[in-house]
């Protein structure tokens, strides 16, 4: 495979990728979660099925991945083909700044919503097995998995439109 295939794979991979990463952080941000969180247990059933059953959650870590090593493969590759010289551009930067805030953005989303999602998952199934309405303290754990949930989530959206915003100027600045 030559060069400039690789580098078209590589933009292809990235771009689309970063579009349904960025696009589906947004969406779940501020308004799936606002949503799921008006609507009580119907809300919980919904996010349930889609991040688990239909997958969005695996599906959406899997973009992530290969976004991020696709921008990486590109940066490193512009990095050596130009004996280091690209790096010190103003563009370089930009997409660097881009990428740190993508990357961010991967382990805040992989790893603190992964881990707060586990947490709520557990403490719904210990609610529905009780056969018993959800108590005081486990509607106010509940509400404090949701409230941090919704700000991470928030965090990792604003830091991807960071990153988009770095992507798209980035040949301009």
């Amino acid at each position: 495979m030559n060069e400039a295939m690789l580098m078209i794979i590589l933009r292809l991979v990235h771009i689309l990728g970063g579009i349904f990463w960025a696009g589906t952080a947004l969406l779940i941000a501020w308004f799936l979660i606002p949503a799921h969180r008006s609507t009580g247990a119907a809300g919980m059933t919904f996010i349930s099925e889609l991040m688990i059953r239909r997958k969005l959650r695996f599906y959406l870590t899997l973009t992530m991945i290969l976004t991020i090593l696709s921008g990486l493969g590109m940066y490193a590759r512009l990095i050596a083909v130009s004996d280091g010289q690209w790096a010190s551009t103003t563009m370089a930067k930009v997409l660097g700044f881009g990428a740190i805030a993508g990357i961010i953005a991967g382990g805040l989303g992989g790893f603190v919503s992964g881990s707060i999602a586990a947490k709520m998952a557990a403490l719904g199934k210990t609610i529905q097995d009780s056969g018993q309405p959800p108590t005081e303290t486990q509607n106010v754990q509940m509400e404090t998995h949701q409230d941090t949930m919704q700000s991470v989530m928030r965090i990792v959206a604003v830091l991807l439109l960071i990153a988009v915003a770095a992507m798209a100027s980035a040949r301009y600045l």
